[in-house]
Formats: C-alpha cells, structure tokens, sequence
C-alpha cells in the first residue's frame, strides 16, 4: 500500500498521535509499528481514542465491524466498552488474527467478546442478516467502492437508533477535489450524497482521515 497524504499540514497529525493521545495500553504503539512496517492501513490512534471514547457513552449491546485489519480499531472500541459484543468481518484471515494475539498481549483477552468472521464484507451482509440486524452500532472500515452499498444495505435494514461509523470521509482530502476516473473518490463522494440526502443529523469528527458518525432515527 502506497503512502497516503494527511489531511493535517506536515508532520502535526503524527505528533498528535504520538503526543497528545491517551493510550490505555502500549500495545497500542506496538501495532501502530507493525502497522507502518506491513503497509496495513489502519486508523489513527487520534481516531482510535475518539471511537473508544464514543463506544464508552452509547455503551451498544452488539457492535459489527467492517474492515478489521489487524484488530487495532476493534481494541480500541473493545476497551472503551468492554461489555459489547464484537463482530468484525475481514477476507484476509492470517491479518485479522493478529487481533486475537495483541488482545492477549494486552491482558484483556478474557474480558473483552470479539467474534471474528473471515468473509467478503458484501457476501457477510447478504448472506447473514439475521446476525447482524440486531446490532446496536455499526463501524465501516473497508473497501471505500463499497461504502455506498454497504449504507443503502445497513440504513434500510437497522434497528431504529442504531448509530453509524465511517471512517475515511476526508478520504486524504480528496473530497476537495475528486478525481472523476478514480472509483473510490466517487464512492466517497456518493455516500456523503446519501447521507446529506436521508440523515437527518450527522457529525464529522476531523480526525485521522475524517470519521463520520450518524444515528438512525428511533421510531
């Protein structure tokens, strides 16, 4: 994976994340490490301390993840609300179990409840709604081409007042300008159309590359 601007002026985004965030666990540092030198992308720690932080006040019964990575966002929302239930869907199996290893690193293997599911994130929707239609919240963190079919998917079909999670929506500041041959800018741009379009309210968090955080109207 090739390097990606920051939206932040050079070199203020990696004091941030180094200086002026709170990480309950060095482990935390320690993926961040392994993450650079494996080209994995994954969230900042700025991003990782704001979910964390959300996760510890909307308290969900049933988290799904989208995208795990190496498991540094799941720990991150696992830590701030250790008493949810966690299912994060990822294709690459060997990297998503990474996270079983740094949880046990941390000591909070037996605390925390994370169901991994190795699955393409389009075929684990299709094919197990029954599953996740219950969750309280949701955390998309995957291919950016499908983020607009992922929301029409999880807006449709979600219980009223369960809270939405997109990382990437400054997309390394392309949302400024998009680059109309590259399909990933344009679905960014397209699910900021649905959103603006059907959510009533919405906040944007400017951190890490931009977290965009909704709630679906209770009924």
């Amino acid at each position: 994976m090739k390097p990606r601007p920051s939206i932040y002026i050079p070199e203020l985004e990696s004091f941030i994340d180094s200086s002026l965030v709170y990480k309950p666990n060095p482990i935390f540092s320690e993926m961040e490490t392994y993450a650079k030198e494996k080209n994995i992308p994954i969230v900042t720690a700025a991003t990782g301390a704001v979910l964390s932080h959300l996760l510890s006040l909307l308290k969900p019964s049933q988290v799904l993840e989208l995208g795990t990575g190496l498991g540094y966002s799941t720990l991150w929302m696992a830590v701030g609300s250790p008493n949810s239930q966690f299912v994060t869907v990822d294709r690459h199996e060997e990297q998503a179990a990474l996270l079983d290893e740094y949880a046990k690193k941390m000591g909070i293997w037996e605390q925390i409840h994370v169901k991994r599911i190795t699955a393409s994130v389009m075929d684990y929707l299709q094919e197990n709604r029954e599953e996740w239609i219950q969750s309280d919240l949701f955390f998309v963190d995957c291919d950016k081409i499908t983020y607009p079919d992922i929301f029409r998917i999880l807006w449709k079909d979600a219980k009223p007042g369960a809270s939405f999670l997109f990382d990437n929506m400054l997309w390394h500041g392309r949302v400024l300008h998009p680059d109309p041959k590259k399909p990933s800018d344009l679905a960014v741009m397209s699910l900021w159309d649905e959103v603006k379009s059907q959510v009533f309210r919405y906040t944007l968090y400017p951190v890490g590359d931009g977290l965009l955080f909704f709630q679906k109207d209770k009924k």
